[in-house]
């Protein structure tokens, strides 16, 4: 098994498939991480595409300073800032039903993996409106949230994707958990 390093060159040097290898890697991350912003299977496919395209296409730019990753996730995020930014006119269709791809990881959502058909149904309706109030959040707040709730990316790794220092990244996400419960508090009411 080659590491992204060794994978990244064996591209540079040809091996489509070595960069299948990574994409296999990364593609529901960056899946997630554009489905967070954009609530849209089908956008959220479209970004996740450009991403890999973006990086493919940059892979000299790639200067190893940072994980592979973190360069990855950074693409992500402006991929996804910018689609937000050119479709801002455009509501997302937040009562489309969540299909099984579509569901999004909150880890603490819920962790009884036995439930009911009825607590299904709550945790679904759950995912909607976390999904519904996540997206109202401003795009600064948005990616801190989805890269550390939702992906479980530490606070390094997020200011290096962001380009921000880590106490930023504190600020942020609290500022962005607050404005969260604000929301779903004005939602529930």
């Amino acid at each position: 098994m080659f590491d992204d390093l060794q994978l990244i060159e064996l591209t540079k040097q040809g091996h489509l498939k070595a960069y299948k290898s990574l994409i296999s890697k990364y593609k529901d991350r960056i899946y997630n991480i554009a489905f967070s912003f954009t609530a849209n299977a089908d956008e959220s496919e479209d970004i996740a595409q450009k991403v890999f395209l973006k990086a493919y296409s940059n892979l000299n730019s790639f200067l190893k300073k940072s994980a592979f990753s973190t360069w990855l996730y950074r693409i992500a995020v402006n991929e996804c800032c910018s689609a937000l930014s050119r479709k801002k006119h455009n509501a997302a269709d937040l009562d489309a039903p969540i299909g099984q791809e579509e569901s999004l990881y909150l880890k603490d959502l819920i962790e009884d993996k036995t439930l009911c058909a009825e607590n299904i149904l709550l945790s679904k309706e759950m995912q909607t409106l976390i999904r519904k109030c996540i997206s109202a959040l401003p795009d600064k707040y948005k990616a801190v949230i989805t890269l550390r709730e939702m992906e479980d990316i530490s606070y390094k790794e997020i200011a290096d994707i962001l380009k921000i220092s880590r106490q930023k990244v504190k600020i942020r996400l609290f500022r962005a958990r607050n404005k969260l419960k604000e929301i779903i508090k004005k939602e529930i009411k």
